[in-house]
């Protein structure tokens, strides 16, 4: 089988989630990843674990398919040589530790670009490399509260809460992989490695561009923010909910017309874009009133014979067997050792150059599974493994 980057040479200096999966991407194309680990690991290996394993979770396996490990202490000499010989080898480097950490272990750019002048860097940290906070540690719900995002979900008292779906985590990831590869093409023609930054604060600004814009006589909308009736969720006769959407003069006919409310079409109340937002509220209850009537199902059918945007809110479980999920392969699934069959997201893209879209060639490695296989490859003799296992250079299991 052959994919589209696997003359690519990727070193992952990465732990958690969004260094991971940036990574994972390029490795679901083929690029050749070595993840270096900690001798306590990536964090993630703790993230939900597998019954029965003591170093594989839901979300380390998530993430970390299609690469193999090595598991090396780099506050040893020994351990620190080793990584510097796979950054001769590597094309690009993705580090997602806290900013001072590489510099601390001396795998920043400004180390290793002196090892190897045409490396790749991606640099990933919680609110970018310069400021009061750049040196503080931060997760994604973190800078969903920095960045405005919290707000925008409330409990019943008012009490804003964060959302557990990793948005700038994932989109870091993309635009990661997105990053490094117009570094690539950029080096293609200098010869010239270089240095990427990426942060989870301002993808969540960028996450939020629509909203984002002001004037100078203008603040930012308050969309997302305050009730709106055609782009919400409607409790229906079965105590399920459905999602109905309108965005567009013609989609609200068209949705008027399938809940039998034509009448409204041309209701002063509700007969512009501007009208129906500040009439949100009245509109709200006579849509929920209908909605109410039959089960979220029938009414998602009804919809969607009027051409008018909507799904059923479906739980976790429902979308395994979803019908559209599943005729475009959205969900792959292959043998992870030590845990069984493992369903998970597919690359959420596809090639029509490519023979196969299930890129699981490699399952997420077990802590330390390639440690002898690496250091073979990069000429290490098992006498000086030996001694580097005797070192706590090298290490087998997580401590």
């Amino acid at each position: 089988m052959s994919l589209p980057l696997e003359d690519i040479k990727v070193l992952d200096f990465c732990q958690v989630f969004a260094g991971p999966a940036t990574t994972m991407h390029l490795a679901d194309q083929g690029a050749q990843v070595i993840k270096i680990e900690t001798p306590e690991g990536d964090n993630s290996r703790n993230f939900v674990p597998f019954p029965g394993s003591n170093d594989l979770s839901r979300g380390f396996v998530a993430l970390n398919r299609n690469k193999r490990t090595i598991a090396l202490d780099l506050t040893k000499p020994e351990g620190l040589e080793i990584a510097y010989k796979l950054v001769k080898w590597a094309d690009i480097v993705v580090c997602n530790l806290r900013p001072s950490v590489p510099e601390r272990l001396k795998i920043s750019y400004e180390y290793l670009k002196l090892i190897n002048p045409k490396i790749i860097y991606a640099g990933i940290s919680a609110y970018g490399e310069k400021g009061p906070d750049a040196t503080l540690p931060g997760y994604d719900l973190i800078a969903q509260a920095k960045s405005g995002i919290t707000t925008t979900r409330r409990n019943a008292d008012g009490t804003p809460i964060g959302s557990f779906i990793y948005y700038a985590d994932m989109a870091v990831a993309m635009l990661g992989a997105y990053a490094i590869m117009v570094a690539l093409h950029e080096r293609n023609t200098t010869g010239v490695g270089q240095k990427i930054e990426l942060n989870l604060l301002h993808n969540y600004l960028a996450l939020q561009a629509v909203q984002m814009v002001k004037t100078e006589n203008d603040n930012p909308t308050d969309q997302g923010r305050v009730l709106t009736a055609l782009a919400t969720s409607y409790l229906a006769s079965d105590g399920k909910y459905i999602h109905v959407h309108s965005a567009s003069g013609r989609q609200w006919v068209n949705l008027c017309k399938a809940l039998d409310l034509e009448h409204l079409i041309d209701d002063p109340q509700f007969d512009t874009h501007q009208k129906r937002g500040e009439n949100a509220e009245s509109l709200f209850q006579v849509i929920a009133a209908v909605i109410n009537t039959k089960p979220a199902k029938e009414w998602e059918s009804i919809l969607k014979e009027n051409n008018s945007p909507t799904s059923v809110i479906q739980e976790w479980q429902e979308v395994w067997i979803d019908d559209q999920v599943v005729a475009n392969d959205m969900i792959i699934s292959y043998e992870q050792p030590g845990v069984g069959v493992v369903q998970s997201v597919n690359t959420p893209f596809k090639l029509s150059n490519s023979n196969t879209n299930n890129r699981v060639y490699l399952a997420a490695p077990h802590f330390g599974q390639h440690n002898e296989e690496i250091l073979i490859e990069f000429g290490y003799s098992p006498n000086e493994i030996d001694k580097f296992k005797s070192l706590g250079v090298i290490k087998d299991s997580i401590e």
